[in-house]
């Protein structure tokens, strides 16, 4: 489970704060000392879901951002895990549970690349 500091911050300071959680239009800084892996789902949305499936993400509180795409699949989220986290059964167990989702694709990244 993560664990949180007490400062929260506008939605507005993830541009300039890397390490920051967005919680429901506020974000709660991350510990410096929880060590974070994200990655990207894609989902396929069951006809007519699409819009049911983020909400539910979004209530979830697991899903870093979320957007809404054109192509094979209607939604891609960004995750954060913990670093000792199994991606496969945070996937299966918290993510694909969620009704009106049809199909996954999951992306896990190596490195970020830009400035700093």
């Amino acid at each position: 489970m993560l664990s949180w500091t007490d400062a929260l911050l506008p939605a507005s300071s993830l541009a300039i704060a890397p390490q920051i959680w967005p919680i429901g239009g506020w974000t709660r800084r991350l510990s410096e000392t929880t060590a974070m892996v994200p990655f990207f789902v894609q989902f396929k949305c069951k006809l007519g879901q699409s819009y049911a499936v983020a909400n539910a993400l979004a209530e979830a509180e697991i899903a870093s951002e979320i957007y809404s795409t054109a192509g094979d699949y209607d939604l891609l989220v960004k995750f954060y895990v913990d670093n000792d986290t199994d991606i496969g059964h945070f996937v299966n167990e918290k993510v694909q549970v969620i009704p009106g989702i049809q199909d996954t694709h999951t992306i896990i990244t190596f490195k970020a690349f830009g400035a700093g």
